[in-house]
C-alpha cells in the first residue's frame, strides 16, 4: 500500500475511511445509485459483478466516470447463487452456482473442483476487462467468497500472475475487540473475521495493496437505520486504523434487482443515508476523509 509520508516533523494522521459498495452490475437500479453516489464524492471505490448483461452495457460509462472522479473500480468476484460465465458441470449442476453455504462448507472440506473455479476466476477477470477496457484497480467476492479455503490460494495465484502483484486485494479481518465495542452484530463480524486470517497473510505476504480493517457487516432484516449503523462503523474503537474499509450496497429497486437478490430494501435504506448531508456530517465529525482503496 502507497501512502504519502507526512511532512517532515509531524506524526502521519489515520484519517481515511474507503467506503466500498458491493454489487454493481447486478441491476440497472444499482448502477444507478452507485454512480450517482461516486459522481457525487460520497464513494471512492466499488466492485463489479461481470456476469451480468448490465455490467457489459454500463462499464464504459463507468470508467468514465472513474476517470472523472479518481474512484477505485473492482472486481466483485462471484461463486455463489448465479449463473457461471464459463462452464462449471461439476460446481453449477443446473446452470446456476451453490448457495453461500454449500459453497463454504465445500471450501472447508477442499472439496470445490479447482480446475473448474479457476477458470470461472479468470472467465471474470476477462469479462472485467473485455467490457472496461482495463485492468480492475482491487478485487474482493460476493459474500466474501475470495477469503474461502482453496478459492483464495487460486485467486490469488491469478492475480499476481496476471497483474504482476499490481492489483489490490480487499483484506475481511478486524481486532475482536474492536468487533465487540462497536456491537453491530458481532457473531456475523466475528465469522468474517476468522475466515479473513490467512486470506489477509497471503495479501500481506504478496505485498499487494489492502484495507486494513473491514467494517460494514449488520442483520439486514434489522429495522434499524442505516445512519445509527454507520456511525458506529466510523468509530475507532481502540486503535485508530489507517486504512478501514466500509463495505455497503447502496441502490434503487428495479427488477432486475428483485430477481437476483433477496437484498431490496436495506439497499435503498444505504443509499438515502449515502446520499444525505448527515453522512458528510458525520464522516466530518470523527475526522475521516472519504478515500480510494488505492492511493499513491
Amino acid at each position: 500500500m502507497v501512502i504519502e509520508n507526512p511532512p517532515a516533523g509531524k506524526a502521519e494522521t489515520s484519517d481515511a475511511i474507503i467506503v466500498c459498495a458491493d454489487d454493481y452490475g447486478i441491476s440497472h437500479g444499482v448502477c444507478d445509485a452507485i454512480e450517482t453516489l461516486i459522481e457525487d464524492g460520497r464513494l471512492r471505490a466499488t466492485t463489479a459483478m461481470t456476469g451480468f448483461p448490465e455490467w457489459r452495457q454500463r462499464a464504459p460509462e463507468l470508467r468514465a466516470l472513474a476517470e472523472r472522479s479518481g474512484a477505485d473500480i473492482g472486481l466483485h468476484l462471484t461463486l455463489t447463487d448465479h449463473e457461471p460465465i464459463s462452464a462449471m458441470p461439476r460446481f453449477a449442476k443446473g446452470g446456476t452456482m451453490p448457495g453461500l453455504a454449500a459453497v463454504l462448507r465445500a471450501a472447508k472440506l477442499r472439496r470445490l473442483p479447482g480446475v473448474e473455479i479457476a477458470g470461472e476466476i479468470k472467465a471474470q477477470f476477462d469479462a472485467f476487462e473485455d467490457a472496461f477496457g482495463a485492468p480492475p484497480a482491487f478485487v474482493d467476492g460476493h459474500q466474501h467468497v475470495h477469503a474461502f479455503p482453496v478459492i483464495r490460494a487460486l485467486l490469488m495465484q491469478e492475480v499476481i500472475e496476471r497483474y504482476e502483484f499490481r492489483c489490490g486485494m480487499r483484506t475481511i479481518t478486524e481486532p475482536l475487540a474492536a468487533i465487540f465495542r462497536r456491537g453491530v452484530d458481532p457473531i456475523k463480524a466475528t465469522i468474517l473475521a476468522n475466515l479473513g486470517v490467512r486470506h489477509a497473510a497471503m495479501t500481506r505476504r504478496a505485498g499487494l495493496p489492502h484495507n486494513d480493517s473491514l467494517r460494514g457487516a449488520y442483520n439486514f432484516g434489522l429495522d434499524v437505520p442505516y445512519g445509527r449503523l454507520f456511525r458506529k462503523f466510523l468509530g475507532d474503537f481502540g486503535a485508530r486504523p489507517a486504512r478501514p474499509l466500509i463495505f455497503c450496497h447502496p441502490g434503487h429497486a428495479d427488477a432486475g434487482l428483485r430477481a437476483r437478490s433477496t437484498l431490496v430494501e436495506a439497499r435503498a435504506k444505504e443509499f438515502g443515508y449515502l446520499s444525505s448531508a448527515t453522512y458528510l456530517e458525520d464522516c466530518a465529525r470523527e475526522g475521516r476523509r472519504i478515500a480510494r482503496l488505492i492511493e499513491g
